[in-house]
């Protein structure tokens, strides 16, 4: 049983670490970013992303902001994929294929799928030497310590990491793409957020 005082403490220790982590992170962007957010925002076709356990989470976030972005998006799940859906993909979409270690079966196999119906495929990885990097055309390395994640295994700091650059490619996404409130106000009218664009602003 954790005393009040120890539960604060251990608290702050952990978002540290994830401050630092996305810290690293922003210090070390560069070519390899520039070039996914160059085909996410010239891609023609759809943007698939795909993954499981908490990559899928992540890829489920990050299909739904690009979208809101002006870029089409979906979550593409292996579950589905490897028993026919991955027959949507088609020459000219990209797959962003999300796995922090890079050697989650199933997202390496939908990597080779997409592969042999020629669609760009990306790797968001930590382990830049994974099977799933090797698969993938493009890498995109999203790093963070082991050691941050709880008990050295449940995912946590690498999610708020990979949550964090899946947010910086999607700023830029729209800043290419120059979506509009206007825009998303026609597929957005739902909720707190769909009253809010379609009220007038205050004069």
């Amino acid at each position: 049983m954790l005393e009040k005082e120890q539960a604060l403490v251990l608290a702050h220790r952990i978002m540290q670490q994830e401050v630092r982590a996305i810290q690293d992170l922003s210090e070390g962007l560069g070519e390899a970013f520039w070039t996914c957010a160059r085909l996410l925002s010239e891609c023609e076709g759809l943007i698939w992303v795909t993954g499981v356990g908490t990559s899928a989470a992540v890829g489920a976030r990050f299909a739904h902001i690009l979208t809101d972005c002006g870029a089409r998006s979906m979550f593409l799940s292996p579950a589905e994929g490897l028993h026919g859906h991955s027959a949507v993909m088609v020459p000219g979409d990209l797959l962003v294929a999300m796995s922090r270690g890079g050697g989650s079966s199933e997202v390496i196999q939908m990597a080779r799928i997409a592969r042999q119906r020629e669609v760009t495929t990306v790797a968001f990885v930590h382990n830049v030497d994974s099977a799933l990097a090797r698969t993938c055309q493009f890498v995109l390395p999203i790093r963070s310590p082991q050691e941050y994640e709880l008990m050295n295994y449940v995912a946590t700091t690498s999610t708020v990491a990979f949550s964090a650059m899946c947010d910086a490619l999607s700023a830029v996404v729209l800043g290419v793409k120059g979506y509009t409130p206007e825009q998303l106000a026609q597929a957005h009218p739902g909720g707190a957020v769909g009253k809010a664009l379609s009220s007038p602003p205050d004069r």
